[in-house]
């Protein structure tokens, strides 16, 4: 009598016959095709599924996200708890994006415990790391938005499931931001902060015991700078001075706020609240970012940093190159 506890579909049988041809045995897709009868294209079908099934598992190891030396003076430089490189893929930049939220996901429940509340800032990143969070051990956790993405903001391309996607994946409880994130004049924003919902999140959110948030270059936001609500002058700052955002506030390289106007129009956690934050953890790819995640180091505005192995050569490369900066103190 056969007996067997492995239930198998003949497409699931195919599918694992076709992964050992082609991976196993290094035939072509056209040979596997003539050996099992079916079409090329069918037998490049039947390999993703063998993927999506779990059948074939493809790992690749890059040493350049092993690189130990730049790992280390990024720690030791900046003062940082962890530092994690993702590769730097120019010809795949949304495989980076994906890097990225997974290593993010992986620091994230690496540090998360029962009772935390986690600030974050939406961005599209923050919605690839909640699709590579497994669902959380953790109890009573809670998820707060301390900021928008300004430039996703302004261009109109926020992703508003973002936030209901990390809470469910947490099985936390969700305060959201119930403003705009740039109002037209201080005192309209001044309104708004003061109304209960949102004056209750900004005062709780230096309280939270981890922080997840991004860093945009500035070249995200120049061409939509006209949506700002600034004057010649004030503009003509940001074009020269200003390097990127974090947590929509827009700096310079020494990470000081460009536009005081503009930021006291801003409704998110402010940059001296973000610093009080005991876990900060910051997530930032592409080389024209490099000015502004070091901006953020300088400023001690990160504890564990997730990055591309280019900006982060890119951070080093610079920091060797000029004098010695000291770092704002703890």
């Amino acid at each position: 009598m056969h007996v067997t506890g492995v239930k198998l579909t003949r497409k699931e049988v195919l599918a694992i016959d076709v992964a050992h041809l082609y991976y196993d045995a290094g035939f072509t897709q056209a040979e596997v095709a003539e050996r099992v009868h079916v079409s090329r294209p069918t037998v490049s079908k039947l390999l993703a599924y063998a993927q999506r099934r779990g059948f074939v598992r493809i790992e690749i190891c890059d040493p350049r996200e092993q690189d130990e030396a730049l790992i280390e003076h990024l720690r030791e430089r900046f003062d940082l708890t962890e530092v994690r490189l993702v590769g730097t893929s120019h010809h795949l930049p949304g495989r980076m994006r994906s890097e990225l939220g997974a290593q993010g996901a992986d620091m994230l429940s690496s540090i998360l415990r029962d009772g935390d509340t986690l600030a974050v800032q939406t961005s599209s990143t923050l919605k690839d790391l909640a699709q590579h969070l497994d669902p959380a051990p953790c109890r009573s956790i809670r998820v707060w938005q301390m900021a928008r993405t300004l430039s996703e903001y302004l261009r109109g391309n926020e992703d508003t499931a973002v936030l209901p996607l990390l809470a469910s994946q947490l099985h936390a409880e969700l305060a959201t931001l119930p403003c705009p994130l740039l109002v037209h004049s201080v005192p309209e924003a001044n309104r708004l902060r003061a109304e209960a919902k949102t004056r209750d999140i900004l005062t709780r959110l230096a309280s939270a015991r981890i922080a997840v948030f991004f860093a945009a270059p500035i070249g995200g936001i120049t061409p939509t700078v006209g949506k700002l609500g600034l004057n010649h002058r004030e503009a003509e700052t940001i074009m020269q001075h200003a390097v990127g955002e974090l947590c929509a506030r827009i700096i310079d390289a020494e990470g000081r706020v460009c536009v005081p106007d503009l930021n006291n129009r801003t409704i998110s956690i402010t940059l001296p609240d973000l610093r009080h934050i005991e876990q900060k953890i910051l997530i930032a790819g592409g080389e024209q970012s490099a000015p502004v995640v070091r901006a953020a180091l300088l400023n001690r505005y990160v504890d564990r940093l997730v990055v591309d192995v280019e900006t982060a050569r890119r951070i080093a490369s610079v920091d060797t190159r000029c004098e010695p900066q000291t770092l704002i103190p703890r």
